[in-house]
């Protein structure tokens, strides 16, 4: 394929001819590459399952090309590959290079760093929620990020209050002698200073992860079978504090908004653009109830709406400890299913990626 311009004597048909030699020599196999400009900078990183066709697509004459790709092949100077074994090992590898170099010209996620999430340390004997900015694989289980402080702290008072698991940190709970006054008040079993029988406060931290999951219905009907075989053994003061649990939760889910009616988890996402900024909203469905909403902004990008989307889903999820079974995503994507197999495998199940049309749902 001859593309050089007639004057080449030019520096950008120099550049153009330089780019096609080398060109020639590129595999066809799976891998990343890195597009440079004059100052040796990164600017662009991206994955093909061809890389010697995919990179062929940027070199051609400037009318066949897309706005972002004609914009970002004027500024290629030079450009790197590196081969991989699998399509998915590329994936992966593509969205470690944007982390680390930030090109110009792709879209990145800003760190959740400044969001708040619910930490739930089930490595201790008897775990306790704290508020945290970072979710570190530690074995430990993270709720959120929530959408402010103010948000996860009305949580975390309603689950203080409802709940009784222990509110002092770790420092205090193995230096502690007697109870404190959450105890005195019943609003904790007091396993710093009592034999709590961990069973018991191991059923606690299931009805606190059921409810920070989203799955409240679920969790009301576990109580209220609780609640009536105490009625029956007459013993009423722990049917009434089981009431007054299930009477609180009843009230928190009367201010979701059931959206579904198949009571499945699932995420969905749209997508809003003007010429300065685009924005990517997350809707949260767990058991059929929205949980939460999600607002992102990308600023002045070139990208398609399938390629905000596509790297939304990558960088997104790589860090969240809890994946649904479905993502409703607004438009087609050409790497459904090998983003389906990479959420699968960080899951540990299916996840399914649709497309929702009017009727019965069609897959990608």
């Amino acid at each position: 394929m001859n593309i050089r311009p007639p004057d080449t004597d030019s520096p950008d048909n120099r550049r153009f001819s330089e780019l096609q030699e080398k060109l020639a020599g590129i595999a066809e196999d799976p891998g990343v590459y890195l597009m440079k400009d004059a100052r040796g900078q990164v600017i662009y990183v991206g994955k093909a399952r061809n890389l010697k066709k995919r990179l062929g697509s940027y070199f051609r004459p400037p009318d066949q090309l897309d706005i972002k790709t004609g914009v970002l092949s004027k500024k290629i100077f030079s450009f790197e590959t590196i081969i991989t074994r699998t399509e998915k090992e590329a994936l992966i590898l593509e969205s470690n290079l944007i982390k680390k170099y930030k090109p110009r010209y792709n879209v990145v996620l800003k760190d959740d760093k400044r969001y708040p999430s619910l930490r739930l340390d089930l490595n201790h004997p008897y775990p306790n929620l704290t508020i945290v900015r970072k979710t570190p694989k530690d074995g430990a289980k993270y709720f959120g990020p929530f959408a402010s402080a103010y948000a996860v702290r009305q949580s975390l008072k309603f689950i203080n209050k409802t709940f009784k698991l222990r509110k002092c940190k770790n420092r205090e709970f193995s230096h502690r002698t007697r109870p404190c006054l959450h105890h005195q008040m019943g609003a904790c079993l007091g396993p710093c200073c009592l034999d709590v029988d961990r069973k018991r406060y191991g059923q606690t931290v299931r009805e606190v992860i059921l409810l920070l999951e989203g799955r409240t219905p679920q969790l009301i009907g576990q109580i209220k079978k609780q609640m009536i075989a105490a009625a029956e053994s007459q013993r009423y003061e722990r049917a009434a504090r089981l009431r007054d649990k299930m009477f609180a939760l009843e009230k928190t889910l009367e201010k979701q908004v059931a959206v579904t009616t198949d009571f499945q988890d699932r995420d969905v996402l749209a997508i809003a653009r003007s010429p300065e900024v685009s924005l990517i909203t997350l809707f949260s469905i767990r058991g059929g109830y929205l949980l939460g909403t999600r607002d992102v902004e990308f600023s002045q990008t070139l990208s398609t709406d399938a390629e905000l989307i596509r790297t939304f889903i990558r960088q997104f999820y790589e860090k969240r400890a809890f994946i649904p079974g479905e993502v409703l995503v607004p438009t087609s994507l050409e790497d459904a299913r090998l983003l389906e197999d990479w959420l699968r495998e960080m899951r540990g199940k299916k996840v399914s990626i649709h497309r929702p049309r009017r009727g019965k749902k069609v897959k990608l």
